[in-house]
């Protein structure tokens, strides 16, 4: 009996592979929309349940009985329904509802944090909002710079496209996501089996978008009108505008709060350390869009949003929440702006 020889396509050529890919942890091209979901899905979840709790007067589950269920609990349920749906399922279709539900039982473990770091089991110790809010700030920021700094290997596309196969063999993908991942394998010619999984995809018949995978469209679709956003010839100066104004406000506001009781504390101090750095980003980024080119400008302003994001909201919490809260649904914004250009931008080669 002959032996059997890999055809040329398949012989895998000999070459280096990241630390990463050697010990089997392949990057999601959909990560990044993962982890905003399971972020707004954790924020939404913290804000629904203090104003359901304030509104009916923080009732007790067992009323005067030993008895306290602690929302903490439900939680970590939704949080293991989320671990199961990933260990018991393949293929893509259950990452969206993982993210979800992973989100909004992170959002409910986290909400206790204050009983967690007190020794009489605050719920409403001040710093816990803080607390919170550096959490998921630091979720989106580290999800961002990690694409930012380090774009998806030819291997890694592969992969993700092998994880598609398995959608469309299962008779679930649609036919945007089946052009999309032979778009990407296009990019990758030359990496073992890219060929044959153009040949597998392009055979495979399309079907309508399952529920799951809505959520991953929903996100798609934020992120084109990002984009489109971000491109146009007023966004620069509409973004530093905004930071402008916003940096105002976070200095007005603590001004206002903790300069009727005295004067500054930390917080007040630390807001107001944040938004004048804030401000001079903004300032230059105005500059920089004159003197040195577009790119330059907007990364400037990435550094704005991320001071403002990172310090700024961070001791604005400490002093008014309802406004930190403001605050950082307009970061997240413009930091979806920024990223989008500069993404758009380095892959164009662009420098204006």
């Amino acid at each position: 009996m002959p032996a059997l020889v890999p055809s040329p396509t398949s012989r895998a050529p000999s070459r280096r592979l990241s630390p990463l890919l050697r010990m089997d942890l392949v990057r999601s091209e959909k990560a990044v929309q993962h982890l905003t979901t399971f972020v707004v899905a954790g924020v939404a979840t913290i804000l629904v349940t203090r104003a359901f709790l304030a509104l009916s007067g923080y009732p007790r589950i067992g009323g005067d009985s030993d008895l306290h269920v602690a929302h903490v609990l439900p939680g970590g349920l939704l949080m293991l329904a989320a671990l199961v749906l990933q260990f018991a399922y393949v293929g893509r279709g259950p990452r969206p509802v993982a993210a979800l539900l992973g989100g909004v039982g992170f959002g409910l473990f986290i909400d206790e944090v204050g009983k967690f770091v007190t020794a009489d089991n605050d719920y409403f110790f001040e710093p816990a909002a803080a607390i919170m809010y550096v959490v998921f700030a630091a979720l989106v920021v580290g999800a961002y710079w990690w694409r930012r700094h380090r774009t998806l290997e030819d291997d890694e596309v592969v992969a993700n496209a092998a994880h598609v196969l398995v959608d469309g063999l299962a008779g679930r993908l649609p036919a945007s996501r089946r052009d999309e991942v032979l778009r990407s394998l296009e990019r990758v010619p030359r990496s073992p089996g890219a060929a044959e999984l153009r040949t597998l995809l392009a055979a495979v018949e399309p079907a309508p978008a399952p529920v799951p995978a809505r959520l991953e469209h929903l996100w798609a679709r934020v992120d084109r009108g990002f984009d489109r956003a971000a491109h146009r010839p007023w966004a620069v100066p509409a973004m530093a505008v905004l930071l402008l104004v916003q940096a105002a406000g976070s200095a007005l506001t603590v001004a206002a709060l903790q300069g009727a009781g005295g004067g500054l504390g930390v917080s007040g101090r630390g807001v107001l350390v944040g938004a004048s750095a804030s401000l001079l980003f903004a300032l230059v980024a105005v500059v920089q869009a004159r003197r040195a080119g577009r790119r330059a400008a907007v990364e400037s302003l990435q550094r704005a949003v991320l001071v403002s994001l990172l310090v700024t909201q961070v001791f604005l919490f400490a002093t008014s929440q309802f406004a930190a809260t403001a605050g950082l649904v307009v970061d997240l914004v413009l930091l979806g702006l920024v990223n989008a250009d500069v993404a758009r931008m380095r892959a164009q080669g662009e420098d204006d």
